[in-house]
């Protein structure tokens, strides 16, 4: 009777033991290694007007928590493994995209910037910082230039862009961007076929409410706000193009007239940031 209970005691637990073990096995089966491979962005620098879209590749998770400390930051799931990030203000965010299974947990970051349009604090133009910024950043902005062309020394790199009505001064040896400069449709470069190509009016504002080529905003304006200016100068390509340059604040304002006094209600048609 004794040998027959052992024995039956003995059976109980080699099954409990091979229940526990299958339990496990299948546990494992359920939580396989998360393998996070990559996070794909369409773009990391954009306009507060774009939206950045993720992509996330990876395997063996369960569940996806994208998150960010930035509340400016709106994080839209568009799909199962896409998410959307927008902002309606000029800011960088961190973004922690967070794989988790049962077992497992595997963290990746991102950096993101989103950019305001314009002119903002006299030194940053199209969310790109005079003096600071580098090429790469113009290029995740703005994309590729129209054209490229070198100073005359071969320091420095001019590229244009027509459609938006800027020009971007780029130094070789840095890459640092020396100086940005917005136009008005009354200016144009030549391009390699020889062709002249006409800048569109930089469409935003350049500070204070102000844009470029508007009657609405006029170098009496500049002048009651900045004061006299530091330099006044001629273009000498044209005798009418009059230039203001205020050194302290690193600013140069064009306009047309008869002489370089005469300023009250003249248009803005160029402002350089340098």
């Amino acid at each position: 009777m004794k040998k027959s209970f052992f024995k039956n005691s003995i059976s109980t637990i080699l099954v409990l033991c091979l229940v526990m073990l299958l339990a496990s096995c299948s546990s494992d089966e359920k939580d396989p290694a998360i393998v996070f491979t990559s996070i794909e962005a369409n773009k990391t620098d954009i306009y507060i007007d774009g939206t950045i879209t993720l992509n996330i590749k990876a395997s063996g998770y369960k569940d996806i928590n994208v998150i960010t400390s930035n509340t400016k930051i709106k994080i839209t799931k568009v799909a199962s493994t896409i998410y959307e990030i927008s902002s309606t203000e000029a800011t960088s965010a961190k973004i922690h995209v967070i794989l988790s299974n049962n077992t497992y947990k595997d963290t990746k970051n991102i950096d993101l910037t989103f950019a305001e349009h314009g002119v903002k604090n006299y030194n940053t133009v199209e969310g790109i910082k005079v003096n600071a910024d580098l090429s790469s950043k113009v290029l995740s902005l703005l994309g590729e230039p129209d054209i490229k062309t070198n100073s005359t020394d071969g320091l420095s790199e001019y590229w244009r862009y027509a459609s938006k009505g800027l020009g971007i001064i780029i130094i070789k040896s840095s890459t640092i961007v020396d100086q940005i400069d917005m136009y008005s449709s009354n200016y144009f470069y030549t391009n390699s076929a020889n062709a002249q190509v006409s800048y569109t009016n930089f469409p935003y504002e350049i500070g204070n409410g102000w844009k470029i080529n508007s009657a609405t905003t006029t170098m009496d304006m500049v002048v009651t706000l900045l004061g006299v200016p530091t330099i006044k100068s001629t273009s000498a390509t044209s005798t009418t193009n009059r230039a203001y340059q205020y050194a302290t604040q690193k600013l140069v304002f064009r306009f047309y007239s008869d002489t370089e006094d005469n300023y009250i209600g003249k248009k803005i048609i160029y402002l350089s940031v340098y």
